[in-house]
């Protein structure tokens, strides 16, 4: 039974807010702005790329700081903190003029908002509201990046036409102030107990469908969830496997989704059309998050997982065939579909194993990988491009990653669990 209402959903919607506003300095959004920056300042593809990748490591490096002190403290601060600190420095990078001025105000608000805005900090506060409904939850904060890629970018090409590149940020700080700051202060919890709930509104203990059930009957014990904490999960190998299969697969997604824009226009691709390219990619990702959270209800998320990197794969290798706009849409929907929207299954999975209560602290273990992976693609296609001229020698190595990614993630098996592990504490 559930009550009429669900104050998780109160989390989920202010999670998603914060979600889609972080994405302004994500590598889609980026992507728009890289050749206006590069034309009016001057500057090399590389030197922006370089900006993209410390931004995205030192967010990495940031998360196993701030994940357990999610699962501790909750979102109510470290999520309303984060968006004033992103806010304040993009309006700061709006003023920036030299190399040292767009790092100083990029790299940490790109690393704040990874990790405050965008990563482990809402993926944790969605996770301890929700159990039965959890892969569905995750899967709503998730689309919400790829959808706040898709609506800036759009917005960010219109405000660079108009006014110039320094505007888009003007605008995006602006709100990150008045749209997660305030609300989130407001209403945000920790756990639904804080407000004498369960998960999922439930108001009995949380039931246990086949989708759900992280352990199986061993002597007559009723099934729980099992809720490691870090230690524990750091010496399963199926951690370390996830690990692995996401890095491979972020390097390869952060480096296509920030050069997107630059490919099709080097293909002679007008710049509006490689823009809604982008954006489509953008809204796909967002619609895959959805649906790739809702299927794994029902359908196990590693399998889920194999399928997308395998799509993804696919998706990278058409795009080294591309001539003409059309193609170009049709790969942007399939990229988006599967690379973009496959992203959320990565949480699901260390949900399912590794439970609720170290959440926070678990999956910050995968971030430094996970983000370090975004910047470290980005670098690498543009070194790429600036030493051959040409992107296709390393889209076809992503390809490869995707593909060596499903193995990782075929491989990781759910960790096994003894009879004296299977205590109460969802």
């Amino acid at each position: 039974m559930r009550v009429s209402f669900f104050y998780g959903w109160v989390i989920v919607a202010i999670s998603m807010l914060a979600g889609f506003l972080g994405s302004g300095v994500s590598n889609v959004t980026m992507a728009v702005v890289l050749k206006p920056i590069s034309e009016d300042l001057g500057w090399s593809r590389t030197l922006t790329s370089s900006a993209i990748t410390l931004g995205s490591i030192t967010g990495g490096l940031l998360s196993p700081l701030f994940g357990p002190i999610a699962d501790r403290l909750g979102p109510r601060y470290l999520l309303p903190l984060g968006a004033a600190m992103v806010g304040t420095a993009v309006l700061a990078l709006s003023l920036s003029y030299e190399p040292w001025q767009f790092y100083a105000t990029f790299v940490p608000g790109r690393a704040l908002a990874e990790t405050l805005m965008t990563g482990v900090v809402p993926m944790t506060a969605v996770a301890n509201w929700f159990y039965v409904m959890r892969p569905r939850a995750i899967g709503l904060v998730a689309m919400s990046v790829p959808l706040g890629s898709f609506a800036l970018s759009l917005l960010y090409q219109t405000m660079i036409a108009a006014y110039g590149w320094r505007s888009a940020f003007m605008m995006l700080g602006a709100a990150m102030w008045i749209l997660v700051v305030v609300p989130g202060l407001l209403f945000l919890r920790r756990q639904p107990e804080d407000l004498g709930l369960l998960p999922d509104g439930a108001v009995s203990s949380p039931p246990h469908s086949k989708a759900t059930k992280l352990a199986t009957d061993q002597g007559g014990i009723k099934p729980v969830e099992r809720s490691w904490s870090l230690r524990e999960a750091t010496r399963t190998g199926t951690l370390w496997l996830l690990v692995g299969a996401g890095t491979l697969a972020s390097i390869s997604t952060g480096g296509v989704a920030f050069h997107l824009v630059a490919y099709f226009t080097d293909l002679k691709i007008p710049p509006a059309m490689a823009v809604g390219a982008l954006s489509l990619m953008a809204l796909t990702g967002a619609f895959g998050n959805g649906v790739w959270g809702t299927l794994a209800e029902k359908i196990h998320p590693r399998r889920l997982g194999i399928i997308s990197l395998v799509l993804s794969a696919s998706a990278v290798g058409l795009l080294t065939q591309v001539k003409l706009a059309p193609m170009a849409f049709f790969v942007a929907i399939l990229f988006g579909l599967s690379a973009r929207g496959g992203f959320v299954l990565m949480h699901v999975l260390v949900a399912r194993y590794y439970g609720r209560r170290s959440f926070g602290a678990i999956s910050s273990v995968l971030e430094p990988f996970h983000k370090g992976g975004l910047g470290v693609g980005a670098l690498l296609a543009g070194m790429a491009f600036d030493f051959t001229g040409s992107y296709q020698l390393v889209f076809l190595s992503f390809v490869g990653n995707y593909l060596l990614s499903a193995l990782l993630t075929f491989l990781a098996r759910q960790p096994s669990i003894t009879r004296n592990d299977l205590v109460p504490g969802a």
